[in-house]
């Protein structure tokens, strides 16, 4: 997931696949500038959170000229110890302290994810949250799970120089953003989906994942009108566990206005929900 930090506004934008994004916030007085690089991936249009596939090992995130983290993505069946370990590496010309915590994510309704630095992610230990990295040196940080619970979230990367609060002129720091994903051993598969509704000229069915895996979410919509009957595609997209995101079904200005009935097929692993709802476009 990345994109860019504009003002003083943060937000994530993702392209498909462990894809580097590189992004740039100016907080306000402090004359820090942050290159911010997320190791993120698709969950569906948009969202972000985990690889579903391939070695992550080879898509470190590393703000060019500056810091690095590899991999990017650790994944592991959730148990009591589970986890694996990141190398943070200091590729700048000046010493950075760095702080590294886990943090839960926070989704959209449109299903883009961020990290809530807000908040700490429970149930996961780090060998070392602090340390100050010279030109050149790397360094090692274990992350295991406390407890046997599925959980997915982001490990928070911050490398600034050790003097940055009192050094004037523009300091530059960085920031990145690692994946966890500790799935479960027993997936349960669980979609609760509510009435369709407008939003955004789009026609939307609210989806809340109520079991406890992320894999992605699917299927088809037919809906019929007076005029006969339309089918969409349900784009694939990742739900957090707990979350609820609004599934695109179609652009309401490509419907006349009328009462329609809709029979969507949700399709989520082996999984098949079938639903129908009534919903009218109004001009």
């Amino acid at each position: 997931m990345p994109a860019a930090l504009r003002g003083r506004r943060r937000s994530f934008r993702v392209a498909r696949g462990l894809r580097r994004g590189r992004s740039v916030d100016v907080q306000k007085g402090s004359g820090l500038k942050f290159i911010s690089v997320s190791a993120l991936a698709v969950i569906g249009s948009g969202a972000a959170i985990a690889s579903a596939s391939g070695a992550p090992a080879a898509h470190p995130a590393a703000a060019a000229g500056g810091l690095s983290i590899t991999p990017a993505l650790i994944e592991a069946k959730a148990a009591v110890g589970a986890g694996g370990a990141v190398t943070i590496a200091n590729h700048s010309k000046q010493k950075l302290a760095v702080t590294v915590a886990a943090r839960p994510w926070k989704q959209a309704v449109d299903g883009a994810v961020s990290p809530n630095r807000r908040a700490t992610l429970g149930g996961v230990g780090l060998s070392d949250g602090s340390f100050t990295l010279a030109p050149g040196e790397q360094h090692k940080v274990n992350v295991a799970l406390t407890s046997a619970r599925t959980l997915y979230g982001a490990l928070d990367v911050i490398g600034l120089p050790p003097d940055a609060a009192t050094r004037k002129g523009l300091v530059m720091g960085y920031r990145l953003i690692g994946s966890l994903r500790m799935d479960p051993a027993t997936p349960a598969l669980k979609l609760r989906t509510a009435a369709i509704k407008a939003s955004r000229g789009r026609l939307v069915l609210p989806t809340t994942n109520r079991g406890n895996t992320i894999l992605p979410v699917s299927g088809t919509a037919d809906l019929k009108g007076a005029l006969g009957t339309r089918r969409t595609s349900v784009k694939s997209m990742r739900i957090l566990p707990g979350e609820t995101v609004y599934l695109p079904l179609g652009a309401t200005k490509a419907l006349p206005a009328g009462a329609y009935t809709a029979k969507i097929v949700l399709k989520q692993g082996k999984q098949r929900t079938t639903v129908t709802r009534h919903v009218r476009v109004k001009r």
